[in-house]
């Protein structure tokens, strides 16, 4: 259990090494012409996030353009996003795409629920 513990931990850490935060004092700059992953996470519950993490992990293989530019907002962020990106439960990753949203994955979901989506829509030029 603790080795469990020790990769989700790592993983986060790893993830949130190459992520964009959204402080309190920065606005939310999404670039219109290229497509933007956004990933609502909630640093008191990360161990429901575990099949995010995953996910991201596996999709940035695939599409490390996509995830390089990963903007991360955590809960005592996201309430000014709520109406915005039409987000119902932490944790949640999206992408957007000039002002729409084209996939949205919340709650909790395994990685493969969030894979699917997410690689459909990345696919599609």
């Amino acid at each position: 259990m603790k080795s469990l513990s020790f990769v989700f931990v790592a993983t986060f850490l790893f993830l949130t090494a190459s992520c964009n935060p959204v402080n309190d004092s920065d606005q939310l700059e999404l670039n219109k012409d290229i497509k933007q992953v956004v990933f609502f996470s909630d640093d008191e519950n990360y161990k429901q996030e575990a099949s995010y993490y995953d996910a991201i992990i596996e999709l940035k293989k695939e599409y490390p353009a996509e995830f390089d530019k990963i903007i991360v907002i955590s809960a005592a962020n996201a309430n000014r996003y709520y109406d915005l990106f039409k987000v119902k439960q932490f944790p949640a990753i999206l992408v957007v795409h000039q002002d729409q949203v084209l996939a949205n994955v919340n709650g909790n979901v395994t990685k493969d629920q969030i894979i699917e989506p997410l690689s459909a829509v990345l696919n599609n030029e």
